[in-house]
C-alpha cells in the first residue's frame, strides 16, 4: 500500500513537472514571437524615419539650388539697321515729297482763271484765298488743312526762304483783321485767289505790294 502511494506520488510529480515544462516552453515561445514582432515594427519605424529625413534633405537641397540659381534676364534681340535700307527709305521719302509738291503745283495751276468768291472752295462757284489752299491740298494729296488763312498760318510749319519749295505757302497780312495766302509754284511766283482781280491768278513775290505785307513761309508737308 505504501509502495502504491509512493508510486502515485512520483507519477503525479512527473506529470506536474511535465505540464510546467510545456507551459514554460509555450510562454517562452509566445514571448519570443512578441519580441520578434516588436523588433520588426521598430525596424519599419526606423526605415520610415530614414526615408522622411532623406526626403527633407532633398527638398532643402533643391530649394538652396533654386535660390542660388541666377535669374534669367530678358535681352531683346536687336537687329542692326541696314545702311542701305535707311538710305533707300530716305530716298523714297524725298521722292514721295517731291511728287507731292508736283501734284500740288499742278492742282494750283489747274485753278488759274477760276472766279473769286468770298467763302468759296470749288472751281464752279469760285474761291477765296484759304478756300483755294484747302481745295488744292485736299484734291492733290487728300490732306485736310484748316479752313481760314489765319488758321493755316498759325498751324503750318514755318520754313525759311532757303527751304522754300513748290507746294509751300506764303502768308500775308493785308489789313488789321485780314490775312491772305497763296501757294508757291517756283521761280518766286505763287498762285492765289486775288480779291482785286476777281479770279485765281499768278503773282510775283517781288511785287512791292506783297513784299511789304509778307508774314511767313509755311507748309503742311
Amino acid at each position: 500500500m505504501i509502495k502504491i502511494s509512493y508510486l502515485i506520488l512520483i507519477v503525479s510529480s512527473i506529470l506536474f513537472l511535465s505540464g510546467c515544462s510545456q507551459s514554460y516552453r509555450s510562454n517562452a515561445y509566445q514571448h519570443a514571437a512578441q519580441q520578434q514582432h516588436a523588433e520588426k515594427i521598430y525596424r519599419q519605424y526606423q526605415k520610415q524615419q530614414q526615408l522622411r529625413k532623406q526626403s527633407a534633405n532633398l527638398q532643402r537641397t533643391q530649394q538652396v539650388s533654386y535660390q542660388r540659381r541666377p535669374q534669367a534676364r530678358f535681352h531683346p534681340r536687336i537687329t542692326p539697321k541696314s545702311t542701305h535700307t535707311s538710305q533707300q527709305t530716305r530716298s523714297n521719302a524725298v521722292l514721295d515729297q517731291q511728287h507731292a509738291r508736283q501734284l500740288i503745283s499742278r492742282m494750283a495751276h489747274s485753278t488759274i482763271g477760276a472766279p473769286y468768291k468770298w467763302g468759296g472752295n470749288n472751281p464752279q462757284q469760285g474761291f477765296d484765298c484759304s478756300g483755294l489752299m484747302s481745295y488744292v491740298y485736299k484734291n492733290a494729296l487728300g490732306i485736310n488743312i484748316p479752313r481760314t488763312a489765319a488758321q493755316q498760318r498759325d498751324q503750318s510749319r514755318t520754313v525759311s526762304y532757303e527751304q522754300l519749295q513748290p507746294g509751300d505757302m506764303l502768308f500775308f497780312k493785308t489789313g488789321r483783321n485780314a490775312n491772305h495766302v497763296g501757294v508757291y509754284i517756283g521761280n518766286r511766283k505763287f498762285v492765289h485767289a486775288a480779291t482785286g482781280s476777281k479770279h485765281v491768278k499768278v503773282a510775283s513775290m517781288d511785287s512791292a505790294y506783297w513784299h511789304k505785307r509778307f508774314v511767313k513761309f509755311g507748309t503742311f508737308l
